[in-house]
């Protein structure tokens, strides 16, 4: 929707009121962490599921350590990068609500568990979205990196800013074929 703030609070509360106003299907898209070694500002992700490690998915599922994005969204989503040759990975993202506090011992087992990504929504808009029958998918562009022992910054504003328009023209494409 726009610059309405970060997290999932505020995303889950933006999505229900788009929800009530007829709004049926939902892409998120934004910046995430890079938590595996391979990727670099720019790189595009296609989450498939997110760790729930935030409050609000909670008050909409059953407990569960993973929230599963919507199969149709995230295929569309996949099918429109692959037929522009947009390179991307598809993986899960760990969805987060204390920026702050990503300690080592979190990001070093997440990352070798295989999780691509850190962010603060995607768990939440995926919960909300199977709560209230809505297929929600999400995709992120990489602007810093958790890989290893510290945080690394390299955010390169170039890359970033065509990363997000490739994914906002993307969602563009699907939601507008769909119709």
């Amino acid at each position: 929707a726009g610059n309405f703030g970060i997290g999932a609070p505020v995303a889950a509360a933006l999505m229900e009121e788009l929800f009530a106003f007829g709004v049926r299907r939902f892409v998120s898209l934004g910046l995430a962490g890079g938590l595996q070694s391979d990727l670099r500002a720019g790189d595009l992700v296609v989450c498939d599921r997110a760790l729930r490690d935030e409050g609000v998915s909670h008050h909409y599922l059953p407990p569960s350590k993973f929230v599963a994005a919507n199969q149709d969204v995230t295929g569309a989503l996949q099918s429109a990068l692959a037929s522009h040759k947009h390179k991307f990975i598809t993986g899960a993202s760990w969805t987060t609500d204390a920026p702050y506090r990503e300690t080592r011992h979190e990001v070093e087992a997440y990352r070798q568990e295989g999780i691509i990504t850190v962010e603060m929504e995607a768990a939440a808009l995926f919960a909300v979205g199977q709560y209230l029958g809505a297929p929600v998918g999400a995709a992120f562009v990489i602007g810093d990196s958790l890989d290893g022992t510290r945080w690394r910054l390299d955010f390169d504003r170039n890359a970033v800013r065509r990363g997000l328009q490739i994914l906002f023209d993307t969602t563009v494409e699907i939601f507008s074929e769909a119709r």
